[in-house]
């Protein structure tokens, strides 16, 4: 068996393991099937198990074949066998069958204004046609449709002078028990601002619904919690904020927990990554805080900047390990749950040693905000790419307004030579996705 089957074949076991039975959402009894995927190709955090030994047993002692769906894609792309100033929009299952009277919505953003949504139902082929639209790069589009809670869309695009766009929306079946779903990465990442303890949050949540073990066929199906996924927060906690995603996935906080809602799909290549961070107020040199999750945690990490004399312990995790880095120090632990393992359902932090304020070793310990507050979550906070628990819609208007001043500026200062067409792209297409989330917040907004 090749080494990428035999780690996703240990999520598979994982996944059917009654200590790792999910019920994020409600209480369920531990699944008989064992639908699953994972990223395979992303690396294992500290404390995993080596897996390029013997491969993982089954029932029986045989090894067990990894069985995947081949699942379509949603994709949306510009082609001359659509006319001009149309779009038609192709609604399929996860088998790639055409779906017949399915509503299919088209929302679309003029300028940083919302234009009234228009809607049109499938046909016996499973294409919605949408005609007469408007072209030009002051527009942007996006399609979607939905199904018992969850929304499906493609990426926003801007129709061109001379062809048209074709989409096409895969609609997968939906459940609410979240058989095969798995909390794959849980990374606790904290740094100190002045008097407070900033706790940034990273989720990787894997759908295996697309996998199956032996002679099992999979049954993709995309995950929607009814009462969402609660992610239990230190009493106390202020400054919540989550990146948005480009999915329906979106994080509010409701009392002491930041509950995430939406839906879930398959996740054959990449599992759905979710960022929160939140504060805590500083009292003394010490800090005890416990983070609750909805799922058992199949891989953990936790990781603190450490100035001197600063210690971390975490429940249930080994000895947290030095590290070095620039000249800074930073604490951190983990570990890995095989399926006879208890399952990990709180992450329970005590720091001590936290130095004043004012002191040197904290303005020393700042300079780890690199190492650890690092990837989408840092970039959007420094763009204002933020959403909180309570956002209005003069909120998401002046985020846009934001981001088209942005924009203006990027473009005049790659004009005059001062930004390299490097930084010119990366930050031009990274304004194109904030821009296009906040033409799906909009469009939820009015509903």
């Amino acid at each position: 068996m090749r080494r990428l089957d035999r780690i996703v074949l240990a999520a598979l076991m994982l996944a059917a393991a009654p200590s790792l039975a999910q019920d994020a959402a409600v209480q369920a009894s531990p699944p008989t099937t064992a639908p699953g995927p994972v990223d395979p190709s992303q690396p294992l955090p500290p404390g995993h198990p080596p897996t390029d030994g013997s491969a993982p047993m089954v029932a029986g002692g045989s090894d067990a074949a990894v069985r995947r769906a081949m699942l379509p894609q949603s994709f949306a792309e510009e082609t001359s066998e659509v006319p001009a100033g149309s779009i038609h929009v192709r609604v399929v299952n996860s088998a790639g069958a055409p779906q017949e009277g399915v509503t299919v919505r088209l929302g679309a953003m003029r300028e940083g204004e919302r234009d009234a949504p228009r809607e049109a139902r499938t046909d016996h082929d499973g294409t919605a046609r949408f005609q007469g639209l408007t072209t030009g790069g002051n527009i942007a589009y996006r399609a979607s449709t939905e199904l018992d809670g969850a929304k499906f869309g493609a990426l926003p695009f801007q129709l061109g002078p001379s062809m048209g766009h074709r989409v096409q929306l895969v609609r997968f079946d939906v459940e609410h028990e979240g058989r095969g779903v798995l909390l794959w990465d849980s990374r606790t990442e904290m740094r100190f601002r002045d008097d407070r303890l900033l706790v940034v949050q990273r989720l990787r949540i894997a759908n295996l619904s697309g996998l199956a073990l032996g002679e099992e066929q999979p049954v993709p199906q995309a995950f929607v919690p009814r009462n969402g996924m609660r992610f239990e927060l230190p009493a106390g906690y202020t400054a919540f904020t989550s990146q948005p995603t480009m999915s329906d996935v979106r994080m509010t906080t409701e009392g002491n927990a930041a509950v995430l809602r939406g839906s879930i799909p398959p996740t054959l290549s990449e599992p759905i990554e979710v960022v929160f961070q939140f504060q805590m107020k500083l009292s003394g040199g010490d800090v005890s805080m416990r983070i609750g999750m909805p799922m058992p945690v199949v891989n953990s990490l936790v990781a603190v900047e450490a100035p001197p004399g600063l210690s971390m312990t975490v429940e249930g995790m080994p000895a947290a390990e030095t590290r070095e880095s620039n000249g800074d120090r930073i604490l951190l632990t983990g570990l890995s749950r095989q399926p006879n393992d208890p399952p990990l359902r709180t992450v329970a932090i005590q720091i001590h040693g936290i130095p004043s304020p004012a002191g040197p070793a904290r303005t020393v310990a700042t300079g780890a905000v690199a190492l650890l507050i690092v990837g989408g979550l840092y970039t959007a906070l420094r763009r204002g790419n933020t959403t909180t628990g309570k956002r209005t819609r003069a909120d998401i208007e002046a985020e846009r307004d934001r981001a088209l001043v942005e924009g203006a500026e990027l473009a005049r200062r790659h004009k005059a030579g001062d930004v390299g067409p490097a930084t010119y792209e990366k930050r031009r297409r990274e304004l194109t996705e904030w821009l296009s989330t906040l033409l799906k917040e909009l469009d939820e907004a009015a509903n």
